[in-house]
């Protein structure tokens, strides 16, 4: 990988150039300061695979530095992992708000990162798949997300949308949130009921102007809630708050109350031809649960949303309605993560690199 790494302490990038040069081959290009960065940044042809940022260093702070990086369709996608020794919940959540795919806590076992560079080298991410895919071990799916939906998503992400946070990486988030114990937070899911009616029913650019409107509507109660939200596919939103897991439902629906109000009159119109519902709410407890919690989450609001479409959907096609490719990618990931935290703690080898094969 072709990797760009910004920290004002000229020893850390000198430690991260040999330390990845050496161990996985990869090209690593130093800059002293955010300013230095957007100047080599501005300056290649051709574009870095990955970025790793510190947060603090003078006149340009990294999380600016990710901000801007992301206005650039270059970097829309382009994973930026945050290196530093800000722990604090404030500076976690506004680096993924910022667009950070990642944040690994100075100071860090550099065989964490160099799993974490090689991860989004892997092939089986099936989110961005949308003919067919491999799950989380590798082993072939079939997809249930549509191409139009993969589209609708980019969309929502290329959005002013604040607190709207990408797919793996909000995973990522949370695994991180769930690192601060002291603090207690949930994770809970959004569907759009009548998702499919709408894609039935309006062109492609309408469906995206209602979607996007709800997803506005979202936004603003998660600013309320001091929350994070990610779009997942077929009308599925995932939810992270912090608090208490059983008052997130009246929480978010008060929110969302309140804020149609803030939306234009055409937003506020458009938004109001959305139909959704709330599923069950889970605290996280540890990083080992994190995403098993997600997996909960999801299955909990489509096992709502089946059970109020009884009387609407054919009894052979119910079982169309579950995300099956969504809920199987977070639970092969949720034992993945379990996996390898034991086996890196009796093998400084893992994982082997034959598990881990960059895209060819």
């Amino acid at each position: 990988m072709k990797i760009l790494t910004v920290d004002d302490d000229d020893s850390f990038v000198e430690l991260i150039e040999r330390s990845l040069s050496a161990s996985d081959n990869h090209q690593v290009v130093k800059a002293l300061s955010g300013a230095e960065a957007m100047n080599i940044l501005k300056a290649q042809e051709d574009a870095f695979d990955c970025l790793l940022f510190d947060i603090q260093m003078p006149e340009l702070d990294g999380i600016t530095l990710c901000r801007h990086v992301r206005t650039d369709p270059r970097y829309s996608t382009t994973p930026v992992i945050m290196l530093t020794a800000m722990s604090q919940r404030h500076y976690l959540d506004n680096a993924f708000a910022a667009g950070a795919s990642d944040y690994l806590n100075k100071p860090f076992d550099f065989q964490v990162l160099r799993e974490k560079l090689r991860s989004w080298q892997r092939s089986d991410i099936a989110h961005y798949k949308p003919a067919g895919g491999v799950d989380a071990f590798g082993q072939p799916v079939a997809r249930t997300i549509t191409s139009s939906d993969i589209d609708l998503a980019a969309q929502l992400e290329a959005r002013d949308l604040p607190r709207l946070v990408e797919y793996i990486a909000f995973e990522n988030f949370v695994l991180k949130r769930a690192q601060q114990t002291s603090k207690r937070f949930c994770v809970g899911a959004l569907k759009i009921s009548n998702f499919e009616q709408l894609q039935n029913d309006l062109s492609s650019s309408d469906q995206v102007r209602v979607i996007s409107a709800f997803a506005r509507t979202l936004s603003h109660g998660m600013r309320k809630l001091d929350a994070m939200f990610s779009y997942r596919g077929r009308g599925i939103f995932l939810i992270s708050c912090p608090g208490f897991a059983r008052f997130l439902k009246s929480r978010l629906q008060a929110a969302l109350h309140q804020s149609v109000g803030q939306l234009d009159r055409a937003d506020a119109a458009a938004q109001s031809r959305v139909q959704y519902v709330l599923g069950t709410p889970f605290r996280v407890k540890t990083p080992d649960d994190a995403i098993f919690a997600l997996y909960e989450a999801v299955k909990s609001v489509e096992a709502l949303n089946i059970a109020r479409s009884l009387d609407k959907v054919p009894a052979n096609q119910l079982g169309n309605l579950y995300f099956n490719d969504e809920l199987a990618h977070l639970e092969a990931r949720g034992y993945r993560a379990l996996f390898n935290d034991e086996i890196r703690a009796s093998d400084g080898n893992w994982p082997p690199a034959k598990m881990l094969m960059p895209k060819g």
